[in-house]
């Protein structure tokens, strides 16, 4: 099993455990862009700051040295480090995953970008992610808002952060779903649909059918199933492109612990910062972390 911090911790200043030096990263109403650059799906802190709005290349030039290929269309190296083919520079525009190159993005003030160099192999595309929360629900790649439907407590945090929400949560469009992972397969053709091919929607945490959690290990190249864990906060779309609608779902074991875990949410939205997706113990700790694998 992959010794990882909780992903609260991702953003200390320092792991004296394995020497690497952590950074916060930048929240999603910092001043210009947001960037935030990490490796190995979020746990190795690179760089982070404010870009200027321009081209998604440009952005990140203001933050980290960026080498890049194809004409300059697209990143090869951040910060002094270089993919290999197996392990690539990825990046979500508010937490929807690009489709074309780093210089055929704009990217205005409002937006934030978050870059990980991970091995890809076994999810070639993660077409959401949970790291700029409340995006991509929000403020979509496109920097605009579509209304969207959600589920209590999800709805009301959900509205503060300024969108046009109606409650409960649909079964197309744009939303957030609460609820016990089994029950969601009959409601929710997206998540029916994810949980029968978790590659494909790109999940890294889920619930299966048979109502355990389990986590992507990027390393390993397999899902674990995460003992005592007992929801997960994920995202994913419904047609897993990332020209789909955005869908985040909260969802447990029971209804007490999906509950749990969207009010968990709600009072910290920080804590799915710089991941894909995590899950949470019965106390709301951190249990694993979608592309590391479990944490201890």
């Amino acid at each position: 099993m992959l010794r990882v911090l909780p992903a609260l911790l991702l953003f200390a200043a320092l792991v004296a455990a394995c020497g690497t030096s952590k950074s916060a990263l930048p929240a999603t109403g910092s001043p210009g862009v947001s960037i935030a650059v990490t490796a190995d799906w979020g746990t190795v802190a690179i760089a982070d700051g404010a870009g200027t709005p321009g081209s998604v290349v440009s952005a990140t030039r203001a933050v980290t040295p960026v080498e890049t290929t194809y004409g300059g269309r697209f990143v090869s190296s951040l910060g002094g480090q270089a993919g290999d083919g197996t392990r690539d520079w990825i990046f979500w525009i508010n937490g929807i995953e690009a489709s074309v190159g780093a210089a055929d993005i704009k990217v205005s003030a409002q937006d934030s970008i978050w870059w990980d160099l991970h091995r890809w192999p076994g999810r070639v595309h993660v077409p959401a992610v949970v790291a700029s929360w409340p995006m991509p629900l929000t403020r979509g790649i496109t920097g605009q808002s579509p209304p969207i439907t959600a589920d209590a407590p999800l709805a009301t945090a959900l509205r503060q952060a300024g969108a046009n929400v109606s409650l409960p949560a649909a079964t197309s469009g744009p939303r957030a779903i609460v609820g016990v992972g089994t029950a969601l397969l009959e409601r929710d053709p997206t998540w029916r649909a994810a949980i029968a091919d978790p590659a494909a929607a790109g999940l890294t945490a889920w619930i299966d059918r048979k109502g355990r959690v389990r986590v992507w290990d990027a390393q390993a190249q397999t899902a674990r199933l995460v003992p005592g864990a007992v929801a997960v906060i994920v995202a994913t779309t419904d047609g897993f492109t990332a020209s789909d609608a955005p869908v985040v779902v909260v969802a447990g074991i029971t209804p007490e612990t999906a509950t749990a875990a969207a009010q968990y949410l709600v009072s910290n939205p920080e804590i799915t910062r710089g991941t894909a997706a995590l899950c949470l113990g019965p106390n709301n700790q951190i249990a694993c972390v979608g592309g590391v694998g479990l944490v201890q």
